[in-house]
């Protein structure tokens, strides 16, 4: 019976070190786990680090394809992953339209930045780093940016909308009837 009751302690405590670790997955100022923009650092890091790890990188560069946040975790093993689902799913509709956007965005930067680069292959598939460098360095540079604001709206949530002088008087002073 001791044997039981210490295999159920060990297995309720391992339950809740996996309901923690869910719960860390996604960030509660937004709802998005940030997990997920890892995906788009590495397509980042790739096109930002081609011209001096060339050929070395080509081919996962090549290889990269968007991936969708429901995809995402549809696939993936971390603890929490379907409950991050469930949470994007609840979002406000509009906080997840603006979310998605900057992503196809960032996808759409992405995709053809891999398409000019593989442009840029010589007949056996190489590359010249020279030819690549001044792109790779504008194409990170736009791609940084919009994975900054992506991840302002992951870690900070939607910013409240300014206040107008009205609105904050309204606000403040209590309407006399």
């Amino acid at each position: 019976m001791a044997t039981t009751d210490s295999a159920t302690g060990a297995q309720d405590t391992n339950r809740a070190s996996l309901e923690e670790r869910a719960a860390k997955l996604v960030n509660p100022a937004s709802g998005i786990a940030n997990d997920y923009l890892n995906h788009f650092n590495e397509i980042l890091l790739l096109i930002e680090n081609l011209p001096t790890l060339l050929p070395e990188m080509l081919d996962e560069l090549l290889e990269w394809r968007p991936v969708t946040y429901r995809e995402y975790f549809a696939k993936s093993a971390l603890p929490g992953s379907s409950a991050a689902l469930e949470i994007y799913e609840g979002l406000d509709e509009g906080f997840r339209r603006d979310f998605e956007s900057i992503i196809d965005g960032i996808n759409a930067m992405a995709t053809a930045s891999i398409d000019v680069i593989s442009a840029h292959r010589g007949p056996e598939g190489d590359i010249d780093p020279s030819r690549v460098s001044d792109f790779c360095e504008n194409a990170s540079c736009a791609i940084r940016s919009a994975l900054n604001r992506a991840s302002d709206l992951v870690n900070n949530g939607r910013a409240n909308p300014v206040e107008t002088p009205q609105g904050m008087a309204d606000r403040l002073i209590p309407c006399v009837a």
